[in-house]
């Protein structure tokens, strides 16, 4: 199980890793704003600094997350609470698809694929809550 449990937990920080790092150039390769061509720059500017500030922070979580995870299964507490944080992000990411979908054919891929982190998420976050105290 603990195998298990690693690899889903890396496999889960890798890919909120390249999430993250698609996300700092989907606004260009996607033409975001060619959606709302006479927006106010201020517009433009606070959906850039919301989209890498989302991104940024991402990363930096996925990636701390790898390089703590010795410490993180072996019991601290602080980092179980920081990886629980981690989860409940990509459970939040579910609910909001859910209750607002995507305007897409995009839907249902998105669902699944959000739905597939999440359970590469709560597969350590079961295992870490199983076994806490018995470090």
């Amino acid at each position: 199980m603990v195998r298990i449990t690693k690899i889903s937990f890396y496999i889960a920080c890798i890919i909120g890793s390249i999430v993250a790092v698609w996300h700092f150039f989907v606004p260009y390769s996607s033409e975001w704003f060619s959606y709302i061509p006479d927006a106010p720059t201020e517009i433009i500017q606070s959906i850039n600094y919301i989209n890498f500030c989302f991104s940024f922070l991402l990363a930096g979580i996925s990636l701390l997350l790898i390089i703590v995870q010795k410490k993180l299964f072996d019991g601290s507490k602080e980092l179980r609470i920081f990886y629980a944080f981690f989860t409940l992000v990509w459970l939040s990411r579910i609910i909001i698809q859910l209750i607002w979908p995507w305007p897409s054919s995009l839907q249902l891929w998105l669902v699944v694929a959000f739905s597939m982190e999440f359970i590469f998420a709560l597969i350590p976050m079961i295992y870490l809550l199983k076994n806490t105290g018995k470090q």
